[in-house]
Order: structure tokens, then C-alpha cells, then sequence
């Protein structure tokens, strides 16, 4: 419905650039901001004047010349808007936006108060207003296509511009009228085009009826939270009053990038990062993830930062280029192919580190799918940075020693480790694709494209990997959740009492409550010990609990629901047993004193046994035992050493391929011990086949002890002799 709301007694005696005209001859000729002072003068002399003060406040400038803007009422045409209320709300309600609340809320409450919409502007440039309106009598007529007007006028025009239009006329077709019909002057707001877009990008309905009728309304649309007020509510509106349905299904809603400062970037400021330069220094890759991982698509504003690209490449790009180029240059140094991959075990026949990392993977393909099913691509980086983590800080380190392991050393085992992380690479880089385009491709055609000449060119040809549920093993997961846990735990009683990693210690003891699974953690025992360094690991129960318990009252709790009763509970629960404390911590209710109370009533203290360490998280408790033996201590130099040479190795710029002949040499008698007992644990980690002990010419210094070292890089294992 189109009104033109023209108000013939509208008094404005301001032009078309600022200026008083004649009809304020005091100020005519000045500009509205300069005549204040006129203004002011002639309504005091007048007697008019009630108060002159000014007030500093915001303001709306120009953002191309930066001049004060003005508010001008002029005749506008409107869409009937508040005609359509109750039914831009009903088909706001089929749409699923994301984030929900942008639709339920801002959008929603726009709508439920929507106006009636202005749809003219009074310029030059923009879609005519097709509507022709008789000097003489005012009727007017809506012209509806090129043959309509060409009927009416004779003229059938192939350009639509104003200044063809507007030289169009045609008698008034009213009876009696003899006037002459002319275009209205105003051309359309270029939100009514936007709004159009869905019809008129098809030329419907004269072109395409069919084509458009199948994909309408849109599946998916994308833009800006300033778009709820500019084209997802002009598509709102159109497709409402046009088709009564909306015009889209899904809507995904981004929020504002902002300068670092929290203000809007602007070009005449210059107040962001070339992005160019961004691109050069950090890679595109870098760019999309962080803005895909950012408030932005939660509708929220972004203070943009390169600092934050930066961040993504250390925690993203380096671990994953990282852990690519590690499985390329152990399997280009062993001569795997991928004929032998072919050739591993099956995966449920593999160690249970790759069965897990492979159940990983498949139950991230499924959270993934299920969020991008959602179009919540806020929730897809998380879940990706948290595989990243599993893979780099925990997989391929406690695998590391299986991929270099000579021909004939468990040979089964190291093709599974290949095996697995060929798997993971390849498969992850699918997953990967849309968020980090570039890397994954290169990823896929060194692994896939150029090794497969079946296989597609491009990994962006190939579909997105489907999970493969059959290799989800949740309790697996639940089984390594809980053993990286532990060994969380550990180091951080390990840096709390200031030992060494690298010093191994006796025993673990890890007390799980009465209720869980041991057998799970037990299973995993071998990954736990030789992450935390220790001989041996415990798993108990809680009533096996190794620890002293003792409870004591939570008065914040108990107090104000026992009153004056709370003292008599307070010593009763003191007077618990450890068979007491330990039901409380299951989650039983017990009685005390005549009151039932559970495990968030009390507060419980444990207490470990001499020379041990002791953390608790949730209802978990680790203790370990830190005495220190000589023994211990002579490996824990041992491994110093080892780390020491494999630095010097690094610093020799040597290959990981390279076998060494080792002279060492050292006049303290703990480093000495430690070279003869563990001598064979060091030439195996360093490769070095022949091993003696003799005069050397690298001086070192391992923690507080003197080594000297001679190496040399062999030409052959078989010219290392007898070692």
C-alpha cells in the first residue's frame, strides 16, 4: 500500500543545501548553524526569548565531508506497515536465527512496533518511483511493467534511469480530465531494491517463474546486526506483504569488527591495520579463523586486533603445520609409503592411543556436523582447538619414541602409529576446510592428491567426512579424560614441591570414588607413568582411600537450616569416620545428630601419608610419593643428560636419521654413575651406536655437573661396530 503523506502547510523555509530561503528574510541566504546567533538576537529583542544556554552533546556529521547534518521534514511516501504487524510476527517466528535472541528480541520487538515504512528519496540517482500522478485532477496510477507504460504512453524506454523516465507522459486517463500524468519526482530508498532482491535478480515474474518458485524462500542469508533495520527486515516486509511467508529460513547474524579503540573503523582515520598487510604477515587462514572464533558471530562487537591473528597462528596453524610436517619427515626418513600404511593393523586391532585419538576425531566430526547442521559457527573452533590440544600435546607425544623405532622393533606397532595419524591428518584437514582453506589443501595434496591419482585434486572437490560411528569409543574417551586429569594432577604437585619432570619418582596413587571404574585408568597405566615419571601407579577406590580424612561442619550451609542445633551437628560431624566421609564424598545422606546431611554440608580435609603430595579435584585425589633414593636421583641425570644431547644434536644441525658414534667423558663421579647404569636408555634416545667412554672435546655442563662429548656422525649404522 503506497500513501503520500504531503502536508500542503508544512513550513519550511530551509533549501536544499542548509540555507534560509526569503521566507525568514532576517537569515535568508545563511546556513541553519550560522543564523543561530541571528536567531537568538531577534527573538530576545521580540521578547520571545526564554532561556539561551548551550549544551554539548553528540551530534550527527557528515562521514564524507564531516559538516553537521540537519533534520528536514519533507513529503514522503510510506508502505503501510502497521497493516502487516500481526503477520511480519508470525513468519518471524519460522525463521531460525542465530544467534536466537537477535530474532526473538531486536528483530522480534522491531517488528511488533513496526512503522510505517518511507520508502522515497529526493535525489537524483535510484529506481523511479513508478508512480505518475495528474497535475490537474491528482489521480494517480502505479505503472506495474515496460508494457503497461508502453501501453499508457506509446514509449517503451531500455534505460529506467530518471532522466529518461521522468520525460514520459500520458493523457490522465480519468473521465473528464484533460491533465497530463508525470512521474512523481522521488526515486526509491535502495533498501526497497535490497528487499527486492530475491524477485528481482530473477526478472520475476516475467522471467524464471519456476526457478524462483522452487527456491523461495532462501535457505540461508548472512549479514550484519545493523541489517535487523536495514535488509533482513526490507526482505521481511516484501516477501510478507508479496507472498505472506517469509523470505529466508535460516539467518546467520554477525556482529561489528571495531578498531582497537572500541570506535568504528574508519578510513579517514586509519585507525586499523592495513588488511593486506595482515594477510601478508599472518596468512588468511590466520584471519578467518580468529574472526570465525570471535564475539563477531555471536552478534556481538569485535575491538580488532592483529595481536589476536598472532595468537591463532601459535595455537592453531604452528601446532597443526607442526605435526603435519613431523608425520612428513619421520615417513620420508623411514621410506613409508603409503602402500605401507595400507598395510597396518586394522584400527580396532591398534594400541589403544590410536584407537582413541581416533575415536576423538570421529566424535568431533559428529559435534561439528551437528553445529554447522545449526549454523552455529561459533561453536565449531572450540571443539577444534580441543582436538589440536589431544593431538599435538598428547597423541603424537606419547608416540613420538614409535615413529622412529628401527626396521624389525615392533614394525606392526610403528605402521599403526603411521597409519593413525595419516588417518587423523587427512581427515582433519576435511574437517578443517571451510575454516582454514589454504593450509588444509596443501595438507591434503601432499598426503592424498599427489600419492592417489583416483583421488580428486583438491580437497575443497571432496565432501564433508561423515562420522564413522563404529570407531567411537566413548568410554575410551572417558578413560583418557580422566588419565590426562591424573596427569595434570602430577605435575602440578611435581612444580608445587619444585621436582623436575625429568626426575622420575616411586609410585602414583590415584583414589577414585566408590563408584567408578578403576580397570579404565589401569588399562591406561602405561601412558600415565611415563608422562608423570614415576615406577609405578596405584588406582583405589574411595573406601580404599590411602589418605586420612576428616570432616568439619559448613556452617554457611547448616546454619541457617539448624539454628541453634548447628553447634551439636558441628562436633558430631567431627567425631566422623573415615567410613563416614568417604559415603558423604560418594554422595550418600547419612544421619548425624539427628540430621540428615550430604557431602555439600561439610568440609573435607585430607591429609597424606609422610613423604607424599597430595591434590584433590572434584572427586578425584592424587598422591605422590616424593622421596627421593639415590637410585632416582642417578636416572634423573641420566635423563638431564640425554636432554642435553639432544639439544647439542639440534645445535649439530644433525637428521633425525643420523646414527652417532659418542665418546663422553667426565671426572664427577654422579654423572659417571649415571653414564654407566643408564648408558643403554641414552644411546638409544640419541641414536648413538657406538658408545665408550674416553677422552672428549665438547664441554657441557648438565645442571650442576661437568660432561664432555665427542660426536660423530656415522656413515652407515653397520660402520658403528661394536658399541
Amino acid at each position: 500500500t503506497f500513501a503520500a503523506n504531503r502536508i500542503d502547510l508544512l513550513v519550511d523555509p530551509i533549501d536544499a543545501e542548509g540555507r534560509f530561503t526569503e521566507e525568514a528574510p532576517e537569515v535568508a541566504g545563511q546556513n541553519v548553524k550560522d543564523a543561530d546567533r541571528t536567531l537568538v538576537r531577534l527573538l530576545s529583542e521580540s521578547g520571545k526569548l526564554v532561556r539561551n544556554e548551550r549544551i554539548r552533546h553528540s551530534y550527527p556529521f557528515c562521514y564524507r565531508t564531516d559538516t553537521p547534518l540537519i533534520y528536514k521534514a519533507i513529503p514522503t511516501w510510506f508502505v503501510e506497515v502497521s497493516e502487516l504487524r500481526e503477520k511480519l510476527v508470525e513468519h518471524n517466528n519460522r525463521i531460525h536465527w542465530v544467534p536466537q535472541h537477535v530474532g526473538e528480541r531486536r528483530f522480534g520487538n522491531w517488528l511488533g512496533e513496526a512503522r510505517d515504512w518511507a520508502i522515497s528519496r529526493n535525489r537524483y540517482w535510484g529506481s523511479c518511483i513508478p508512480v505518475w500522478e495528474c497535475a490537474a485532477c491528482g489521480a494517480q496510477k502505479c505503472i506495474g511493467s515496460l508494457d503497461e507504460l508502453e501501453k499508457h504512453s506509446g514509449q517503451r524506454p531500455d534505460d529506467l534511469h530518471k532522466h529518461i523516465i521522468d520525460l514520459i507522459t500520458f493523457p490522465c486517463p480519468e473521465a473528464g480530465c484533460s491533465g497530463t500524468m508525470r512521474r512523481v519526482p522521488e526515486v526509491l530508498d535502495c533498501w526497497f531494491e535490497s528487499g527486492s532482491m530475491p524477485y528481482g535478480q530473477q526478472h520475476y515474474p516475467f522471467e524464471n517463474r519456476e526457478r524462483f518458485e522452487n527456491n523461495f524462500p532462501a535457505h540461508f542469508i548472512a549479514e550484519g546486526l545493523d541489517q535487523t533495520r536495514g535488509w533482513f527486515y526490507t526482505l521481511h516486509i516484501l516477501a510478507t506483504a508479496l507472498f505472506d511467508q517469509p523470505a529466508f529460513s535460516n539467518c546467520v547474524v554477525n556482529g561489528m569488527i571495531l578498531a582497537a579503540d572500541g570506535r568504528k573503523m574508519s578510513k579517514r582515520l586509519k585507525n586499523y591495520p592495513e588488511p593486506i598487510e595482515v594477510l601478508d604477515k599472518f596468512g588468511a587462514d590466520a584471519l578467518r579463523a580468529y574472526l570465525i572464533n570471535s564475539p563477531v558471530l555471536r552478534a556481538e562487537p569485535l575491538r580488532f586486533s592483529d595481536s589476536g591473528v598472532k595468537e591463532v597462528v601459535r595455537t592453531v596453524l604452528l601446532p597443526l603445520w607442526n605435526t603435519f610436517s613431523f608425520f612428513t619427515t619421520y615417513a620420508e626418513a623411514d621410506g613409508i609409503r603409503l602402500s605401507d600404511i595400507t598395510d597396518a593393523p586394522p584400527p580396532a586391532e591398534r594400541p589403544a592411543l590410536d584407537r582413541w585419538i581416533l575415536s576423538v576425531l570421529q566424535s568431533l566430526i559428529t559435534e561439528v556436523r551437528r553445529q554447522m547442521d545449526g549454523y552455529y559457527l561459533y561453536a565449531v573452533i572450540p571443539p577444534i582447538l580441543g582436538f589440536i590440544d589431544h593431538l599435538t600435546n598428547w597423541y603424537v607425544r606419547r608416540s613420538r619414541r614409535r615413529f622412529w623405532k628401527g626396521r624389525g622393533e615392533d614394525d606392526a606397532d610403528k605402521l599403526s602409529a603411521f597409519a593413525t595419524l595419516y588417518d587423523v591428518l587427512v581427515t582433519f584437514s576435511g574437517v578443517l576446510a571451510p575454516v582454514l582453506p589454504f593450509i588444509t589443501e596443501k595438507i591434503y595434496r601432499t598426503l592424498v592428491a599427489s600419492c592417489d591419482p583416483s583421488a580428486p585434486p583438491s580437497l575443497h572437490l571432496r565432501d564433508f567426512p561423515e562420522p564413522q560411528t563404529e570407531r567411537i569409543d566413548i568410554g575410551l574417551e572417558e578413560g583418557m579424560a580422566l588419565a590426562r586429569t591424573v596427569v595434570k594432577l602430577a605435575h602440578a604437585l611435581r612444580k608445587q614441591h619444585n621436582i623436575r619432570v625429568r626426575l622420575p619418582l616411586a609410585a602414583l596413587t590415584v583414589n577414585l570414588a566408590t563408584g567408578h571404574r578403576t580397570e579404565t585408568l589401569e588399562a591406561l597405566s602405561e601412558l600415565v607413568r611415563n608422562e608423570v615419571n614415576v615406577r609405578s601407579l596405584r588406582v583405589v577406590s574411595g573406601e580404599e582411600a590411602t589418605v586420612e580424612l576428616s570432616a568439619k561442619a559448613d556452617f554457611r550451609r547448616l546454619g541457617p537450616r539448624l539454628g541453634a542445633r548447628t553447634p551439636e551437628t558441628a562436633r558430631a560431624i567431627e567425631d566422623l569416620d573415615k567410613t563416614d566421609i568417604q559415603r558423604l564424598l560418594d554422595g550418600e545422606t547419612i544421619e548425624v545428630a539427628g540430621t540428615e546431611i550430604t557431602g555439600e554440608d561439610v568440609v573435607v580435609r585430607r591429609r597424606a601419608p609422610e613423604g607424599t603430595a597430595i591434590i584433590v579435584e572434584d572427586d578425584l585425589t592424587v598422591t605422590l610419593d616424593i622421596n627421593l633414593t639415590e637410585e632416582l636421583i642417578t636416572e634423573g641425570i641420566a635423563r638431564e643428560i640425554t636432554a642435553r644431547l639432544q639439544q647439542l644434536r639440534r645445535e649439530r644441525k644433525l637428521q633425525i636419521t643420523d646414527r652417532i658414534s659418542l665418546t663422553w667423558e667426565s671426572h664427577h663421579p654422579a654423572v659417571v654413575t649415571a653414564m654407566e647404569a643408564h648408558g643403554k636408555m641414552i644411546a638409544a634416545e640419541l641414536l648413538a651406536t657406538a658408545w665408550r667412554k674416553g677422552p672428549a672435546e665438547t664441554a657441557l655442563v648438565v645442571g650442576d655437573y661437568p660432561l664432555s662429548v665427542t660426536i660423530r656422525v656415522l656413515p652407515d649404522p653397520s660402520a658403528a661396530g661394536e658399541g
